[in-house]
C-alpha cells in the first residue's frame, strides 16, 4: 500500500510539472492558428486590393484606349489650328482697339468739359457777382445806406452811411449834410482821412470827375468845380444852391487843425427833383453836432 501511493505520487508529481509546460504549448500553437488566420485574411485582403486596382487599371485604359480610337485626329490639320489661332488673335485685337477707342473719347469729352465747361461756369459766376455788386445793400455795419461814391483816380469805393458819428465814420463815409443823392442842392458828404476812405483826396484836382450811385442804382457823374481848405467853423461849404445838383466832400487835414473841401457838380445837369429849403441856423446846428467826428 505504501509502495502504490508511491507511486501515485510521483505520477501526479509528473503530471503537475508537466502541466505547466504543456499548457504553454497549447497557448502557443492557439496563438499561432489565430495569427495565421490573421495573416491568411490580411493576404487574401491585399490581394483583393491588388486585384481591384488592376481592374480599375484596366478598365481606365481600356476606356482611354476607345476614347482615343474614337477621337479621329486625322480629321484635323495644323492649318485648321493655325487659322483658328489666328481668327482669335484678331478679335483680341479687335476688342483692344475699341477699348481704346471708347477712352480716347471719354479722355476727349473731359478736356472739352475743362476747356468749355469751366469757362461757361466762370461767366456764370462772373454775372452772378456783377449782379450781387449792381444790388445796392440796405445797410452796413448797423447803418442804412443811402448811396455809394466811386472816384477812380484815387481807388476809392465806399458806402455813404445815414450817419457821421464816430463809428460809422470808422466803416465809410457819411451824408454830413443836405437833402436826398442827385437831386438839387448841396448833399455834403465827410469822411477820415484814412489810407482807403478820404486819405488820398488831396490827390484831386479841378477837372477831375467821379461817380455817385443812389440806392435806385441811378449812376450820376460829378466834375471837381473847387478845392480848397477852410477852418472848421467855416459853415460856407455846406451852403445849400438850389439851382445846381452839387456833392461836396469834407475831411481833415494838417492834423485836423483844417478842413479839406472839394466841390464838384453834376456833369449834365438834366434830372433832377426839388429840394427843400434850409436855413442858416439848420446848418449851424448840424455842423455843431458833427464837426468833432470829421
Amino acid at each position: 500500500m505504501a509502495g502504490k501511493h508511491s507511486l501515485n505520487s510521483k505520477e501526479e508529481y509528473f503530471f503537475e510539472t508537466n502541466y505547466d509546460s504543456r499548457n504553454d504549448s497549447f497557448e502557443k500553437e492557439k496563438n499561432k492558428d489565430l495569427d495565421d488566420k490573421v495573416t491568411l485574411q490580411e493576404n487574401n485582403t491585399y490581394e483583393e486590393l491588388e486585384e481591384n486596382q488592376n481592374n480599375d487599371l484596366d478598365f481606365n485604359k481600356n476606356m482611354s484606349s476607345d476614347y482615343f480610337k474614337e477621337f479621329d485626329y486625322s480629321k484635323f490639320k495644323e492649318e485648321d489650328f493655325d487659322d483658328q489661332y489666328y481668327a482669335d488673335e484678331s478679335r483680341r485685337k479687335k476688342a483692344i482697339i475699341c477699348i481704346c477707342g471708347i477712352i480716347a473719347v471719354l479722355i476727349g469729352a473731359f478736356v472739352i468739359y475743362l476747356a468749355f465747361g469751366r469757362k461757361n461756369q466762370s461767366i456764370a459766376t462772373n454775372t452772378i457777382n456783377t449782379a450781387v455788386e449792381n444790388k445796392l445793400i440796405a445797410s452796413y455795419h448797423g447803418y442804412n445806406v443811402l448811396g455809394k461814391i466811386k472816384i477812380e483816380k484815387i481807388d476809392v469805393e465806399q458806402y455813404i452811411l445815414d450817419s457821421v458819428n464816430d463809428e460809422a465814420l470808422k466803416n465809410g463815409v457819411g451824408k454830413l449834410y443836405g437833402t436826398t443823392l442827385n437831386s438839387y442842392g448841396n448833399f455834403c458828404i465827410a469822411g477820415h482821412n484814412y489810407s482807403n476812405i478820404f486819405g488820398k483826396l488831396s490827390e484831386l484836382e479841378v477837372g477831375d470827375k467821379f461817380i455817385i450811385i443812389d440806392k435806385n442804382l441811378k449812376e450820376t457823374e460829378y466834375k471837381i468845380t473847387q478845392k480848397f481848405s477852410s477852418e472848421p467853423e467855416d459853415l460856407k461849404a455846406l451852403v445849400q444852391d438850389e439851382e445846381k445838383i452839387e456833392i461836396t466832400l469834407i475831411t481833415c487835414e494838417n492834423s485836423s487843425t483844417t478842413r479839406l473841401i472839394i466841390k464838384a457838380e453834376e456833369v449834365n445837369n438834366t434830372e433832377g427833383s426839388e429840394s427843400n429849403s434850409n436855413t442858416t441856423n439848420t446848418i449851424e446846428n448840424t455842423v455843431d453836432d458833427s464837426k468833432e467826428n470829421v
